[in-house]
């Protein structure tokens, strides 16, 4: 047997094609046809798709450059990846199956091993995360792993594939750009909030064919099953495996008899589920259909409530207690003025969607549950609480670090229920966060002196009474350790990590890769930010800050709490 390492020879051909491809036409000034309108001064262009042109096999090829090749050309799904498919032989071309899932690497750590005598070519890959066939992403925790091929010489003298594992391997840099994330719509237990469950489909095709297969006839990622429902009932199918977008991008999707007998309800929550799943696909509306009956169902999608926070940053300080915009801070009627009488230092906040309630952890270390009429009531006096957590159903929820497996979740009226299967094999629980659609916990544990940041599902009862967390998603491996952690977006999270010299911020999605960016010195709270800049800081000085471009600008001082919001009040009239 002889090793040889693979060499970046082909990655660069292809990835001069690719460019030479995309320059063509673009060389010269264009001396007729309409005149059009420039850009405005200042504007950038927008950026084109990028698409890859993978090279078919070349005449000679070894079977290491055969395997390589065909490793490389997954990079283009275009037409069931018909590139790829050339390096295999008749039989295996017809029967591989590239849709089973892909394996997420660091290319230049790839290395292969050729058997002459046997035609077994081995390809080691460093997995940093894999997609099953529904389009789930996983982290991966293992090391290497063998992938192996073999190989065989036709007639003509060329070698081809004769066997090879059913997938793709896509490097970590390109794998966002041949997939995409596309969160599928489920609702909470309660009906009131839509669940986010990314999913990776490929660029090219029909995307939202693949959206709505896993939504009508697919399941909630395992860690979510059990914690989410979906208004399309197990018999209900697709009547056609093919959801056509028109050119007025109107997704036009049929099921099968037994959604026509389901109610006004039952169908207006589904058209909220594709609504919600297809949005970033270019799709305008739905065209939903039953049975054999053409026509569109008359119902209209059920309204939801909203989770986004106000962009304004909520902010406790001396002698006052509310929304900071530049320096005018408006307080909360009823809760600030309850706040600011509390004798006791306050470090953490969390306000409840209608800003009735807040989980105040205090610096005695006690846990309040505090209300807008004026009350303030001890919740949780064990010692060594971190930051409490309050859902929109009212909970108070209390865990001491220690001893991350002993959740409490208090009532409106202090009852407490202890919450099963919180974080099993962890040592202790740094900080956490709940989503703002009740739905989902995100923590910082550390478990054999690992530091990771977990999410689990909260299992409600069809009134949002919580009854435990699902199992614990190990979402990816911190490098530091963890400071805090706040929900960013519906579908990802914001991580602040320190070994006490520096401070970094993880923008982790959930279901997908991360983005990694250093902090200002001390940093010690994280929040939602704006549709500009995605996270608030804030330090233990109290100065806080938001990102502008690649830079962390200072936007106030003499903070004393960065509240968490879980919502904002419903409008009226």
């Amino acid at each position: 047997m002889t090793g040889r390492n693979t060499t970046r020879r082909g990655r660069a051909r292809l990835l001069l094609l690719a460019l030479a491809v995309a320059l063509t036409g673009c060389t010269g000034l264009p001396t007729s046809g309409e005149v059009t309108a420039g850009l405005v001064p200042g504007a950038a262009p927008e950026e084109p798709d990028t698409q890859f042109f993978p090279l078919a096999p070349t005449a000679g090829a070894t079977p290491e450059q055969i395997v390589t090749g065909f490793i490389e050309a997954a990079l283009s799904p275009v037409d069931g990846w018909e590139t790829a498919r050339l390096f295999l032989s008749r039989d295996l071309a017809a029967t591989w199956r590239p849709e089973a899932g892909v394996t997420v690497d660091a290319a230049d750590a790839r290395r292969t091993q050729v058997d002459e005598e046997t035609g077994l070519v081995t390809m080691t890959v460093a997995p940093t995360a894999t997609v099953d066939e529904h389009g789930t992403y996983t982290t991966s925790a293992s090391g290497s792993v063998d992938l192996q091929f073999r190989v065989a010489q036709r007639e003509d003298g060329e070698w081809r594939i004769v066997e090879a594992p059913d997938g793709i391997v896509l490097d970590r840099q390109n794998f966002p750009v041949v997939f995409n994330p596309h969160p599928l719509a489920y609702f909470d237990p309660t009906w009131r909030f839509l669940v986010p469950d990314v999913r990776w489909f490929p660029t090219s095709g029909n995307t939202a064919t693949s959206i709505v297969r896993e939504l009508v006839d697919g399941a909630p990622s395992p860690w979510l099953a059990g914690s989410v429902a979906s208004a399309f009932a197990q018999d209900i199918d697709l009547q056609t495996d093919a959801v056509p977008v028109d050119t007025d991008q109107v997704a036009h999707v049929e099921l099968n008899s037994v959604a026509a007998g389901a109610d006004a309800t039952a169908l207006g929550r589904m058209l909220a589920q594709l609504d919600a799943s297809l949005a970033n696909t270019g799709v305008q509306s739905v065209r939903l259909t039953t049975g054999s009956d053409t026509r569109p169902v008359d119902v209209e999608p059920v309204p939801v409530s909203q989770t986004r926070p106000d962009s304004r940053a909520l902010v406790l300080r001396e002698d006052e207690f509310g929304f900071l915009s530049g320096s005018e801070l408006t307080p909360i009627d009823g809760l600030s003025p309850t706040l600011l009488d509390i004798p006791a230092d306050i470090e953490a906040i969390s306000v409840s969607p209608d800003q009735q309630v807040a989980a105040v952890k205090l610096g005695t270390g006690l846990v309040s549950r505090v209300t807008s009429d004026g009350n303030v009531d001890t919740v949780d006096e064990r010692g060594g609480q971190i930051e409490p957590l309050i859902d929109p159903f009212g909970y108070v929820w209390t865990v001491v670090g220690r001893s991350p497996g002993e959740v409490t979740a208090w009532n409106a009226d202090l009852e407490p229920f202890a919450i099963e299967g919180a974080w099993p094999e962890a040592d202790a629980v740094r900080a956490w966060a709940m989503s703002r659609d009740g739905s989902r916990i995100a923590a910082l544990v550390t478990t054999g002196g690992q530091h990771l940041a977990v999410v689990a599902s909260v299992r409600r009862d069809r009134s949002g009474n919580p009854a435990g967390l699902g199992p614990a998603m190990r979402v990816t491996e911190l490098a530091q350790a963890g400071v805090a952690v706040a929900w960013i977006e519906d579908a990802r999270i914001g991580v602040v990590t320190s070994d006490g010299e520096t401070w970094r911020v993880v923008e982790q999605q959930i279901g997908g890769p991360a983005e990694v960016s250093d902090a200002p010195a001390g940093t010690a709270s994280i929040a939602f930010g704006t549709q500009d800049s995605s996270v608030r800081l804030l330090t233990e000085e109290g100065v806080m800050y938001m990102r502008r471009g690649s830079s962390w600008q200072q936007t106030g001082a003499d903070v004393q709490v960065l509240a968490t919001q879980m919502g904002t009040p419903p409008r009226t009239g």
